[in-house]
């Protein structure tokens, strides 16, 4: 529509008002460019009419389009003063004030235009753009909605709601549905953008939160590969490559973000997560990962002399501080919740520093098992280090390590007299200041001191205490008696899963004509990285006729699915944690092949405190022969099935107390020597 007549239409009742004539010829020399023209007379009008709020408006206009958007404004007001209801004053008062930088007021004016003229595209998009610019991303997403139903050909304002969606701060379902909608508008758009590779990013983004990794990964290769120096592009393609599996591919991604922005910590510790499922990654090569992380990130925090006010009493009441993301319904909050609950009051007040923003019943649980709980997500690791000091904290215990939301820059300037790791992370951290790893004799049997910064405390069991979830479902008869055949499975993280372990798993499939092998994981729930990694398992011997593939499942349905697994094989070198304990609590038996290091020997643990070393192989022929032996004695699998729960619950995995005392008798020991020593 020719600007003459959209005036016309915000200026209803007007057309036959004095100075019309003027006011049309001024418009056409307007729309032919002719500003300085037009502006003059409109200047004309306003020096005969000073009220004329069609002059005022249009002349407004033409400051704001030479650049004078202080007149434009002024001009602007003066006409919404004489006339507040016309739409498109407020819609070009908005312009000028957003491009003087006046963002709040801008807002409140598109506001008004979309409120009197709600029929106009302009007035929606351009609230949506400037609300998304200042962080209010569900109001540019309803925004862009209404400009986008007023015209559904406009791909600016599908990219507008696409990258509103992406930016919501939603979890959940609701994110996920946001995700999908943003790719929905930009599978078949993104190509049309004025700027493709900042399109092909939010549609990366999206396509991540929906899980579809091969995808994203695909469109995050292109962009670094059009813009190489972004760190961001770098970490989230890591990022893809972890949830897919491939952990080499990650680690290398991870290393280039940091060196785009050594600033950004936290990809140098993905680094050190990610090694772990590296199988050619040796025990050395990885401490000295740890030991470069904490060169150059740790050691410029140290402090030179630190002092401490702690009262310098072996005997007295000791105050320990637990600092984690995950105090939640996550494997770190399951082990540690028991914990939490049975330390003796008497002897030590418990703080927790939780550091994630998100609470749920879990959380909740242990906040009341704390004497002092603070929620720390929102603060720097300096606020976090001077806050623990403030709290007089005398054992500090990080239970993250390198993993994500790690507050080892926090540890790292010594706020405790005595720090610990221990629970979440299974290496050294590297970090100089972190003087005790909390272990077992048989995650850490004599040697293994080499390979951490941190000196060994050894429990006399076990390194944790298993309490099952509460949505656990009971044991089920043995699945082999009524399939005919037996079923083996894994549903441990696909990046465990690496060749050698592979064809380990076929040569027991290949002296087991019957058998199958299951296997489930998030990885799995990828359409194209299913298919990759199926022809891998191909390529390592394992037919695809015997091997079921799962997606993700919930916790809850994950567990259920015990039901349909004879025995578990464990991975290596990186073997499994939470998905070993909840398997032999579902009377799943789990065949494990130690290694070096306490990545390698978490399930060896276990089955020693289950005195089921017989479980426990000492190479890859005695994995086999242990897997195939089961196998054929189904009187003995199914006898180990109906018996495992109660053997658990009398293990030292489940005796939470005893746990407590020993974890309580080593926190006492080693503040008797920093007190020794000072």
């Amino acid at each position: 529509m020719r600007l003459l007549g959209r005036l016309r239409d915000a200026f209803p009742g007007r057309r036959a008002r004095a100075h019309q004539a003027e006011l049309e010829a001024a418009l056409a020399l307007h729309e032919q460019g002719r500003i300085d023209a037009a502006d003059a007379i409109y200047r004309r009008i306003l020096a005969a009419a000073p009220d004329h709020a069609q002059a005022l408006h249009l002349a407004g206009l033409a400051a704001h389009q030479r650049g004078d958007d202080a007149a434009a404004v002024a001009l602007i007001e003066r006409a919404i003063v004489r006339d507040g209801t016309v739409g498109l004053c407020h819609l070009n008062l908005g312009n000028a004030l957003r491009a003087l930088g006046r963002g709040e007021e801008a807002l409140a004016s598109y506001a008004r235009a979309t409120e009197r003229d709600p029929g106009r595209f302009a007035a929606w998009f351009n609230f949506g753009q400037l609300a998304r610019e200042r962080g209010r991303a569900d109001a540019a997403v309803a925004a862009f909605r209404r400009a986008l139903a007023l015209d559904p050909a406009s791909d600016d304002a599908a990219f507008g709601l696409a990258m509103a969606l992406i930016e919501r701060r939603t979890e959940g379902d609701e994110r996920t549905a946001s995700a999908a909608e943003a790719v929905a508008l930009l599978e078949s758009r993104w190509t049309r953008a004025p700027d493709q590779t900042e399109m092909r990013y939010v549609l990366a983004r999206a396509l991540e939160a929906c899980g579809r990794w091969t995808e994203a990964a695909a469109h995050l290769e292109a962009v670094a590969q059009a813009r190489p120096g972004l760190a961001e592009v770098r970490n989230r393609l890591a990022n893809c490559y972890n949830r897919l599996g491939r952990a080499a591919e990650a680690v290398r991604e991870y290393r280039e973000t940091f060196r785009l922005d050594p600033v950004f910590h936290h990809a140098l510790s993905s680094v050190l997560g990610a090694l772990n499922s590296v199988a050619d990654a040796t025990p050395e090569a990885i401490l000295d990962a740890h030991r470069e992380w904490a060169r150059l990130i740790a050691a410029p925090l140290y402090p030179a002399a630190p002092r401490f006010a702690n009262v310098r009493d072996p005997a007295r009441r000791l105050r320990v501080g637990y600092v984690s993301p995950d105090l939640r319904r996550h494997p770190v909050g399951t082990l540690f919740a028991p914990v939490l609950d049975r330390h003796d009051a008497g002897a030590f007040e418990t703080f927790c520093y939780y550091n994630f923003a998100r609470s749920d019943a879990v959380t909740e649980r242990m906040r009341g098992a704390a004497h002092c709980w603070r929620d720390v997500a929102a603060l720097d690791d300096a606020a976090l280090a001077e806050h623990v000091r403030t709290d007089g904290i005398d054992i500090l215990v990080d239970l993250a390590g390198h993993t994500t939301h790690t507050r080892l820059p926090a540890f790292a300037r010594r706020p405790a007299p005595v720090q610990v790791s221990w629970l979440g992370y299974f290496n050294t951290t590297g970090v100089a200041t972190i003087d005790w790893f909390v272990t077992d004799p048989h995650s850490s049997p004599p040697g293994q001191e080499r390979y951490f910064v941190e000196k060994l405390v050894r429990l006399p069991a076990t390194r944790f205490c298993y309490e099952p979830p509460e949505f656990m479902p009971e044991v089920s008869p043995l699945p082999a008696r009524r399939n005919g055949f037996v079923t083996f499975g894994c549903f441990n993280n696909l990046a465990k899963l690496n060749p050698g372990v592979l064809k380990l798993w076929a040569r027991i499939l290949a002296a087991l004509p019957d058998a199958r092998l299951a296997l489930q994981a998030s990885a799995l729930s990828d359409t194209p990285n299913r298919e990759r990694f199926r022809a891998l398992a191909r390529e390592c011997g394992i037919p695809d006729d015997r091997l079921a593939l799962r997606p993700f499942a919930p916790a809850e349905q994950a567990a259920a699915a015990y039901h349909d697994i004879d025995i578990a094989l464990d991975p290596f070198p990186f073997c499994g944690g939470m998905t070993s304990l909840d398997a032999l609590w579902m009377g799943v038996p789990v065949v494990t092949l130690p290694h070096v290091m306490i990545a390698g020997r978490q399930t060896a643990s276990m089955l020693a405190n289950l005195d089921l070393s017989e479980l426990i192989a000492g190479d890859e022929a005695q994995y086999v022969d242990i897997a195939v032996g089961l196998a054929r004695d189904l009187d003995r699998l199914a006898g180990l099935r109906a018996g495992l729960r109660e053997r658990f619950r009398r293990s030292p995995l489940a005796d939470y107390a005893g746990f407590t005392r020993a974890l309580e008798r080593a926190y006492r020991m080693i503040w008797e020597m920093w007190v020794a020593s000072t």
